[in-house]
């Protein structure tokens, strides 16, 4: 398996939880946002509080959606030395680029890394 191949496995798998993460996180918003506008009363405070609480890890989910799939991702996914010098030398906005540009990226991080330890 060559990186390109591994690149857009590994793309496309982030896309997809991406696209999970995005569905989840608005529905919890949503349904937060319905209890709380239909049920202020009749449900306790302390029920009240930890919906505020999940509300507000989804909006932040929201926010860095594309680390939150990138973490994921990196958790997930199979791991082999391909896979591990990919993740450990790309970044979550790599998402949005082309692939061959990726690669050229990761070269030079590395090479940096590199000369970082070096010097």
């Amino acid at each position: 398996m060559n990186e390109i191949t591994a690149l857009k496995a590994m793309h496309g798998r982030q896309r997809s939880l991406r696209k999970a993460c995005l569905t989840v996180f608005v529905s919890v918003v949503f349904l937060a946002s319905i209890v709380f506008v239909v049920f202020p009363k009749e449900l306790p405070g302390v029920l009240m509080q930890i919906f505020m609480v999940i509300v507000m890890a989804c909006v932040f989910g929201l926010v860095f959606l594309d680390r939150v799939s990138f973490t994921i991702n990196k958790k997930l996914y199979k791991k082999d030395i391909l896979h591990d010098y990919l993740f450990t030398h790309s970044i979550p906005e790599d998402i949005h680029k082309d692939i061959e540009l990726v690669q050229e990226l990761i070269v030079s991080r590395r090479q940096a890394a590199q000369e970082t330890k070096r010097g």
